[in-house]
């Protein structure tokens, strides 16, 4: 449960975002599984894995919800075997070649043959609400599982969200690259990842470097930006930050992960709301400090998020 990846997105002030009326909007988009004859099927389930949990998790105002994903999974070659054989078998029976558009045809038929006794995966997108600072905290930055989430929470919950505006952040985090003596709480780790603007294709992974070296520093003032950089954060999370404002490969540190351990759980429940408030309030803090830098002073009004 614990977030690797990590998305922020600004909500509504005016939208009651209780737990009450979260579930109430879900409701009527609940996950109910694929039909035989369909590709795959969409919709909210409860974020403790029992299926008669409630929609929402609610700890210490944060309310995890999560979407649940059932996909059919047809091979393109058991597709095309399965077709290849159709065809042959009717070329022989009416004795003339099968035009293409018979072939697209076919492919339906074979692809609705195959649907009912296909696997099924399945896939889980967590995220939660901090009500006081009208965040989503989204754990995922995969483009496709975060279309699928927006569409559906969208349509259940509210349209009136949208991504963090923030300042540019590549030249920011590129100016820390270059300047050993930035001021900011965050130390920059081992890793990064650097495109030239001129020539988009022309992008470099750094892993386990030395960023302040000659050799990085030369790709820096021959025009490179950073586009991803390994951050540490006071000891407790290590991240990437990309320019997109997006949190990945999180790792917290034994000192927030032992803080979930000592909270006295006897239960699976009563442990995932310890992991689960641990989370949040390092994740919200974590935040806090991110936006201090690229934004300023927050503040959120009616029509969104300003700054001071």
């Amino acid at each position: 449960m614990w977030f690797k990846q990590v998305q922020i997105f600004q909500l509504h002030e005016s939208t009651d975002y209780s737990p009450e009326k979260i579930a109430e909007k879900l409701e009527a988009l609940a996950f109910t599984p694929c039909m035989p004859s369909f590709p795959s099927s969409i919709g909210w389930v409860s974020p403790f894995e029992d299926e008669n949990a409630p929609l929402v998790h609610s700890v210490n105002g944060y309310v995890m919800i999560c979407l649940q994903v059932q996909e059919k999974i047809l091979p393109a070659s058991v597709i095309r075997q399965e077709l290849n054989e159709k065809v042959k078998k009717r070329e022989a029976a009416e004795e003339r070649k099968i035009r293409m558009k018979e072939k697209l045809s076919l492919k339906d038929e074979v692809v609705m043959t195959l649907l009912p006794r296909a696997f099924s995966k399945m896939t889980r997108v967590y995220a939660y609400f901090d009500p006081k600072n009208h965040w989503l905290v989204l754990g995922t930055t995969h483009t496709s599982k975060t279309e699928q989430f927006m569409s559906l929470f969208k349509k259940s919950v509210t349209e009136a969200i949208q991504p963090f505006e923030l300042k540019k952040l590549s030249p920011i985090i590129t100016h820390w690259l270059k300047s050993p003596n930035y001021s900011s709480p965050f130390s920059i780790e081992k890793s990064c990842v650097l495109q030239d603007p001129e020539q988009q294709r022309r992008i470099i992974r750094c892993q386990q470097q030395d960023l302040f070296a000659n050799s990085i520093q030369a790709l820096l003032k021959d025009g490179c930006e950073v586009k991803q950089l390994a951050l540490a954060w006071q000891d407790r999370v290590n991240f990437m930050l990309a320019d997109d404002f997006s949190l990945r490969s999180l790792q917290y540190q034994e000192e927030i992960l032992s803080q979930a351990k000592e909270i006295d759980a006897e239960t699976k429940e009563q442990q995932f709301d310890a992991d689960f408030f641990i989370m949040t309030e390092t994740l919200g803090a974590l935040i806090k400090e991110l936006a201090e830098q690229f934004v300023g002073e927050v503040k959120v009004v009616k029509e969104g998020l300003v700054t001071a």
